[in-house]
């Protein structure tokens, strides 16, 4: 599967334009699993640039990261608390039975997917995690129902989403043929305070976007100036923020 998220520019973009929405969805998780005291080790596979593996350090005393792109991991969040490693998801450089807890923000839909989970449980220790959420964008604008309709008829019909694996069987079955036991998962929604131009910034870091610079169809400015103009009803200038509010689900799998 084509990597989106390998380039400098994409790593630039990225860096400055995903929502930090990652601390509450741990407490979801920190919550769930009942983690009172620090676990071992952590670790957050497809990392990006590393929103989702500092949220760790609260609930680890190691925290880990690894994702396939360089460029992201050069301009990953790091203060000198976190070890981060480029590595496929599927084949990661760490021995068996290191981690205690193991997780993935919105990058499982590139993975494949049977190679991914025998590699995590792996790398699992004995009754460890792996927690998989995926936070996603549902054009849902706090006051306003006709930019839901706006991202679904104009945004998405212009940007189409790439191929991902959307489809995968998560029962109890298959589960338990992988050596995992899955909990019933959890949904919720976060809230993020955008202005136009934070929202312009974080649809361009959308694999929707960036796939169609890659194939030479638009360029980023073409993109921004034409986002900046459709969003003008919602936003009549950079000052006047708003709520959008993503939908977020949670897969807790417990290795066997």
């Amino acid at each position: 599967m084509i990597n989106y998220f390998s380039s400098k520019p994409v790593a630039e973009r990225y860096s400055k334009g995903r929502p930090d929405f990652h601390p509450n969805t741990i407490n979801y998780i920190r919550e769930f699993l009942n983690i009172t005291e620090k676990v071992d080790k952590a670790l957050d596979i497809a990392c990006g640039t590393g929103l989702s593996t500092k949220a760790l350090l609260p609930i680890a005393a190691k925290v880990y990261g690894t994702d396939i792109s360089a460029e992201m991991l050069n301009v990953a969040d790091n203060n000198g608390s976190i070890s981060y490693q480029i590595a496929p998801a599927e084949k990661q450089p760490f021995d068996s039975d290191e981690f205690d807890l193991v997780t993935v923000g919105s990058g499982l839909h590139w993975f494949n997917i049977d190679d991914f989970l025998t590699e995590v449980n792996r790398i699992l220790k004995p009754k460890g995690w792996l927690v998989i959420y995926e936070n996603y964008f549902t054009g849902e604008l706090e006051g306003s129902d006709e930019f839901k309709a706006w991202f679904y008829d104009n945004y998405l019909n212009k940007f189409p989403s790439p191929p991902r694996n959307k489809d995968y069987d998560w029962s109890a079955e298959n589960m338990s043929s992988k050596k995992f036991r899955i909990k019933t998962p959890v949904n919720f929604k976060n809230e993020v305070l955008f202005n136009k131009c934070q929202l312009v910034n974080y649809f361009t870091t959308q694999s929707n976007i960036i796939s169609v610079v890659d194939n030479g169809q638009y360029s980023y400015k073409e993109i921004d100036n034409w986002l900046g103009d459709e969003l003008n009803p919602w936003f009549k200038d950079d000052i006047i923020t708003r709520v959008v509010k993503y939908g977020n689900w949670i897969k807790y799998l417990q290795k066997i």
